[in-house]
């Protein structure tokens, strides 16, 4: 498949816990391309690699090294490939100089990153850079931000013209099983500092305001309101509170490049689902006890050092057992709000046409995680032409529409479908 390449995808930190999951998956899917893992320990590379479960009809990977901290390693590394699969994180301390590489070797980049300043910060930075070389950059493309955003996109677009829709409410809920839910440690500490640095980021959104202007996604009627505080959802029978991650920013930039190109947007609201009053107040608790100490210096080294203490038993330097990768579920529902008619939502009319999609898949942190950027990496190789962009920072939403990728990740057992509107 590589033309002009010798790889047609790179999984670049591929000795972590996620970029270990990438590969296992990129076996898993059958990917029949040149591939590599690429590292600063070529005998953990090997490892990883021996521990791959390789038949005679699978592709071994080569081992590449390379190491964020050396420039030209990594350049060597984007020249040698169509795509980039970034697992290396936190990315706001390791993600720049790689998207740097992948811009001047023009290669395309992908990566799993959860981080909004991050996030918003290539897109303000290299945005015009990465159009000039014809290189497409997408982070996000991971959990919980691809079943966010495609999973918008599909439920908006159930709306058939004239009807308009003007809202989607998205609900995240995790099931486990009896071992609990598991995380790893990379993902807790890219939490801490994302929260230690939400100043930051608000500096940077009045910073890409005056330097691009803001964009009017002209959305009819008035905005809905989002309760702060937990509130019993009788539609889903669960307590909802709003979701304290990147969901929302990658789903609104999604909106707004749309409306950029003169398509229609909405409003969006995301929240994450619990089952009892007991589980509500534990999230608040410790929820609590994390904000305050993640934004103090002092407060982040106890954070670090202990995280299974301050997250509850779930994170921790081992990571989740394979028991809680197996037992553990996500599912994502999408209740999109609109009119039949878009008059009647500028009266200020509530809306009269719901549809919900709903999407559901395995352990969302690292499996789930793999199939969404090993099938956007098959996109970009196989579909290129089909996204509207030649270059540019894309979210995936903005990325993925109108290619197969909603077929390509429910061949790998994501299920995705439109459900009825549930009532209270």
């Amino acid at each position: 498949m590589a033309t002009g390449r010798t790889y047609d995808v790179v999984v670049l930190g591929a000795t972590g816990f996620t970029g270990q999951k990438i590969a296992e998956e990129m076996i898993e899917s059958k990917f029949l391309g040149s591939w590599a893992v690429a590292g600063r320990s070529r005998s953990k590379l090997e490892s990883v690699v021996e521990r791959l479960d390789l038949t005679s009809a699978s592709v071994r990977p080569d081992i590449v090294l390379a190491d964020v901290g050396d420039a030209p390693s990594l350049l060597a590394l984007a020249c040698s490939t169509r795509v980039l699969i970034s697992a290396v994180g936190p990315f706001r301390r390791y993600g720049t100089p790689v998207v740097k590489a992948c811009i001047e070797g023009k290669c395309d980049y992908l990566d799993v990153c959860g981080e909004p300043e991050f996030m918003e910060r290539i897109e303000l930075e290299y945005g015009e850079a990465a159009e000039t070389a014809g290189v497409l950059i997408t982070s996000a493309l991971g959990f919980d931000c691809v079943p966010a955003d495609v999973g918008t996109q599909l439920a908006a677009s159930l709306f058939k013209p004239p009807a308009r829709c003007t809202w989607v409410e998205s609900f995240v809920s995790i099931h486990a099983g009896e071992a609990g839910l598991g995380g790893n440690f990379a993902t807790y500490e890219s939490a801490v500092f994302g929260y230690a640095h939400a100043k930051s980021l608000s500096r940077l959104r009045k910073q890409a305001v005056a330097a691009k202007g803001k964009v009017d996604l002209k959305i009819p009627g008035p905005r809905p309101r989002q309760s702060a505080k937990p509130v019993w959802d009788a539609r889903l029978r669960r307590w909802t509170l709003p979701f304290p991650a990147a969901d929302a920013s990658v789903v609104k930039r999604t909106w707004a490049g749309l409306a950029k190109q003169g398509e229609a947007a909405a409003h969006t609201s995301v929240s994450f689902t619990l089952a009892d009053r007991w589980t509500v107040a534990l999230y608040v608790f410790f929820g609590t006890i994390f904000s305050f100490l993640a934004n103090r210096a002092w407060g982040r080294t106890l954070l670090l050092r202990f995280p299974s203490l301050f997250s509850y038993g779930v994170f921790s330097r081992e990571g989740p057992t394979d028991r809680q990768i197996h037992d553990t579920r996500f599912e994502y529902l999408h209740i999109a709000h609109g009119h039949a008619d878009p008059a009647a939502a500028a009266a200020g009319a509530p809306p009269d046409e719901h549809r919900s999609v709903r999407i559901v898949g395995p352990e969302p942190g690292y499996i789930a995680c793999s199939i969404f950027v090993t099938q956007a990496a098959n996109v970009l190789l196989e579909e290129r032409d089909a996204i509207g962009a030649r270059g540019g920072v894309l979210t995936p939403g903005l990325l993925l529409r109108g290619t197969s990728y909603l077929d390509r990740i429910r061949a790998r057992g994501i299920r995705v479908e439109e459900v009825p509107t549930p009532s209270a």
